[in-house]
């Protein structure tokens, strides 16, 4: 969460100010934050859509901006809440810090099965990623189904069983986890005319996945701020005076 709040130091009252113009302060204060958070928000947006490798909707949209009052500084921050899927201001912390990636959701649903290792990561293949760099939620089910990992939540179990209909669907025999000449990770299996071909999902690696700093987003805001705070200090005062009563 990157803060604006805007300090009386910055709004210096001169013995000449007209009385009306002292009323004004609190507002000017708090209208010249708004302004600056609404800045920061949308020179994120476009930082993240040149550094960030093919952000989804979602993450573009993940950011919000919470108007100042007369008591509380501006913010921007990013959504800490879906009604699904991981939020951004989880997967974005490795984007804006730097540093060794955490286990997925789809990797503790793995390792709490005994599939894989506490050490292992799971690394996708180019393959099963769709245009934004990932593999879809909807296959990530069906292999967590498949391999009886999937969670079970209120009374609905999401793993494949010997069920005529699990039996259709099919993912308890498409996906598999073991080792393929001597590589490590999830499978799919497909029957073919001459026997079934494999093709590797996602490969385990003992190592986790290490980020750069692609996206400083308190460096950027603050770099906002300074660049634009005498201009919208200017427009609030602007609105200030022709609102004054």
């Amino acid at each position: 969460m990157f803060k604006v709040d805007m300090s009386l130091d910055a709004f210096p009252v001169s013995a000449g100010m007209r009385e009306i113009e002292k009323r004004q302060i609190p507002f000017v204060m708090a209208r010249t934050a708004t302004l600056l958070a609404q800045r920061v928000k949308k020179g994120t947006i476009t930082v993240m859509q040149k550094r960030l490798d093919r952000p989804t909707p979602t993450t573009l949209n993940s950011l919000f901006v919470k108007m100042a009052t007369k008591t509380r500084a501006a913010e921007v921050y990013f959504k800490d809440s879906w009604a699904s899927g991981i939020p951004a201001d989880t997967y974005l912390q490795q984007a804006v810090s730097g540093g060794l990636r955490p286990h997925k959701r789809f990797e503790k649903s793995l390792i709490a099965r005994g599939i894989m290792r506490s050490g292992q990561y799971a690394v996708p293949t180019t393959a099963f990623m769709n245009q934004y760099g990932n593999v879809s939620r909807g296959t990530i089910l069906k292999i967590l189904s498949g391999l009886g990992a999937a969670e079970s939540s209120r009374g609905y179990q999401a793993n494949a069983t010997g069920s005529a209909r699990s039996r259709r669907k099919g993912n308890a025999h498409r996906f598999f986890s073991g080792e393929v000449d001597g590589t490590q990770g999830v499978w799919e299996r497909k029957s073919m005319g001459m026997g079934d071909a494999l093709r590797p999902v996602f490969i385990f690696s003992d190592s986790a996945p290490r980020y750069r700093t692609i996206f400083p987003f308190f460096k950027i805001g603050q770099n906002i701020v300074n660049a634009n705070y005498q201009a919208d200090a200017a427009t609030a005062w602007a609105e200030a005076m022709a609102s004054a009563r």
